[in-house]
Order: C-alpha cells, then sequence, then structure tokens
C-alpha cells in the first residue's frame, strides 16, 4: 500500500495568486499518482507555473508549456513553433486561464495535445512546426529535440497518452 504524503493541495487546483513559489517541483510516487487519475502508471513529477497573463491564451489538456521568451521564471506560454526542449517547463494536464497559477507535468505518464499531423505510438514527440499550432506536439525523431515518447496513436487535435520527461 503507498505511503501517502500531506500535501496541503491538489495539482489540479488553479489560483489567481501565487500559492507556492514558481519552480516548485511536486514528486509523486505511483500510488499517489494513481490515487488522483487511476489511468496513471508510474511516478510523476509536477511544477508550479504562472500562465503568463501577457499571452492572454487559457491553457488546455495537453498544451506543451514553454518559458516565456526572454525570462528566467517560471511563467508560462504555450510553446510556439519548432521549440527546442531547453525551453519547455511541462505539459498541463487542465484548463489554466491566462494569468493563473497552477500544477503541469514535468515527468511522468499524461496526456499530450495532437497538432494537425496526429501522433504515431512509439515515436518521440517534439512540438508542432505549423503555424497557428502553439501548444501543440507532433513526431519527432532521433535527431530532433523531443520531450516525450507517445504511448498510443492518435489523429489530429485528439489527446495522446505519453510519457513526459522534461
Amino acid at each position: 500500500m503507498p505511503v501517502s504524503r500531506a500535501f496541503p493541495d491538489a495539482v489540479t487546483t488553479v489560483d489567481t495568486a501565487a500559492q507556492y513559489e514558481l519552480g516548485t517541483e511536486w514528486p509523486m510516487d505511483a500510488g499517489e499518482a494513481e490515487d488522483l487519475d487511476s489511468t496513471v502508471v508510474g511516478p510523476q513529477t509536477w511544477i508550479y507555473v504562472e500562465n503568463d497573463v501577457a499571452a492572454a491564451l487559457a491553457w488546455v489538456e495537453g498544451n506543451v508549456i514553454a518559458f516565456k521568451l526572454g525570462q528566467a521564471d517560471y511563467k508560462g506560454i504555450q510553446a510556439p513553433i519548432n521549440s527546442a526542449m531547453l525551453s519547455l517547463i511541462g505539459v498541463a494536464q487542465h484548463a489554466v486561464a491566462a494569468g493563473s497559477f497552477g500544477w503541469i507535468l514535468r515527468r511522468g505518464v499524461g496526456e499530450v495535445l495532437a497538432g494537425t499531423g496526429g501522433i504515431t505510438v512509439n515515436l518521440p514527440l517534439t512540438c508542432s512546426s505549423t503555424g497557428g499550432e502553439l501548444g501543440k506536439a507532433i513526431n519527432g525523431s532521433a535527431t530532433e529535440s523531443c520531450f516525450a515518447r507517445a504511448t498510443e496513436e492518435v489523429l489530429a487535435t485528439a489527446l495522446a497518452t505519453c510519457y513526459i520527461r522534461l
């Protein structure tokens, strides 16, 4: 039986004011993660970030989140097309309104939003290279800057269960 640790909040909570230091990471063992979502296999690591209000874009489940351009803090934006892995923070697993604060998945099994080309099982994923595809993923290759591996195949704009590693 997993040991539960006391945590003052749920990783699905979204706040209008910061409740934790930006960049705080919350590791969950496999049992804890499964208690949150019964479809999860294995441990997860979450990170606390701000959805930059200037971007004026709400995040949806599966959006790939990058550091705000020119910033060294944990203000995030939907990942621009062709974003390098080093510019990525994590992947939203629930809605986070612009200007709000919340937890996004940095490592572990979670959902990733496919770009117009869809996602193929067992391939690495990279940020979309198509204009208008902010925060979406496409199939990558071993030579690209990839952040996840697909565990299922999905059509364009669908959610794919993936192993995320940032």
